[in-house]
């Protein structure tokens, strides 16, 4: 029966892919692997486990639980879980991303169709040089913005962000600074 499972939800993800990628604009399709497969009809997910990891276009996904949200046979959102779940897509200039982008956080939400991604539990989000940590981290990937921590306050965030190199004057003697 597991068997009949697998190729049911190979089959379902395959549509799903091709009608996302129609409707979207999306180029390709989602590949994921894990140790088991399960479609349940009644929620219209499939549940991926064991070292999971989807892939597609330049994003790929892995952690220990994978579920897919299926919406009038699109994938509406992605959830990954593990110890930690991580994201990662590729830096493609002609689509703007000058640098890679990876997360890891205990669970990790993906919306590929708005591209955002929802972070909780150890979150950390990595661009570049630069590093935001924190509880749990909202990213818009597009549009490049970040919400970290929640509206009351109580969580901390802490990030790291690249300075530019100091540049000295000649001019000046090395124990003057510029005023």
């Amino acid at each position: 029966m597991i068997f009949k499972q697998h190729v049911i939800s190979l089959a379902l993800l395959v549509c799903a892919s091709a009608s996302y990628a129609e409707s979207s604009g999306a180029v390709g399709e989602i590949i994921i692997e894990g140790a088991s497969a399960e479609f349940n009809k009644a929620n219209n997910t499939i549940t991926y486990t064991g070292d999971v990891e989807a892939k597609m276009d330049s994003v790929a996904i892995n952690g220990e639980l994978l579920l897919v949200n299926l919406a009038q046979d699109k994938v509406e959102l992605i959830t990954t879980s593990g110890s930690p779940a991580r994201f990662r897509q590729d830096a493609d200039q002609s689509k703007g991303r000058s640098f890679a982008t990876a997360a890891s956080a205990e669970k990790i939400i993906y919306f590929p169709e708005d591209n955002k991604l929802e972070l909780a539990g150890s979150a950390k989000l990595t661009q570049g040089s630069n590093i935001i940590s924190s509880p749990s981290i909202r990213y818009d990937i597009l549009r490049g913005e970040v919400e970290a921590g929640d509206q009351a306050g109580q969580e901390r965030v802490q990030m790291q962000l690249l300075l530019p190199k100091a540049t000295i004057n000649p001019a000046l003697p090395k124990d003057t600074t510029a005023k």
